[in-house]
């Protein structure tokens, strides 16, 4: 059974920012096949970003939709804050959250939530699972 990868919208730039295949080096960080999900408030959330966002974010914005289509997409009506709702979900469907934001990370591994994150800008990494 593969392992669950739930991503947020940073997670989804890694690619354009880094240069690093999330997709590959995922398999890698956990020693499995991953899946991966993003959730309809992190599309929700992007949508909304790109908006309001000079031409340059706009652009990587568009790159992170494009990622997203290549992920499973889940419902999600939560009313909780983005960050909030993934580690619910996370929680909920025994997922590991794919983020290189700090603050997440730090309140995704509070919770018992696995992170797959970004070390040095270079390689992906697992903190939490054994």
């Amino acid at each position: 059974m593969p392992t669950k990868i739930l991503c947020d919208t940073n997670f989804l730039l890694i690619p354009l920012r880094y240069k690093v295949d999330i997709f590959n080096e995922t398999d890698d960080a956990v020693n499995d096949t991953a899946k991966f999900y993003v959730s309809t408030q992190v599309i929700d959330e992007i949508k909304i970003l790109k908006m309001g966002a000079k031409p340059g974010f706009a652009r990587e914005l568009s790159f992170a939709l494009q990622m997203a289509e290549k992920c499973h997409i889940i419902e999600d009506d939560s009313s909780l804050l983005v960050d909030d709702s993934l580690i619910k979900l996370a929680k909920k469907q025994n997922m590991i959250i794919g983020t290189i934001d700090k603050e997440l990370r730090k309140k995704a591994r509070s919770e018992g939530v696995p992170v797959v994150y970004l070390r040095q800008g270079r390689r992906l990494l697992l903190d939490g699972k054994d």
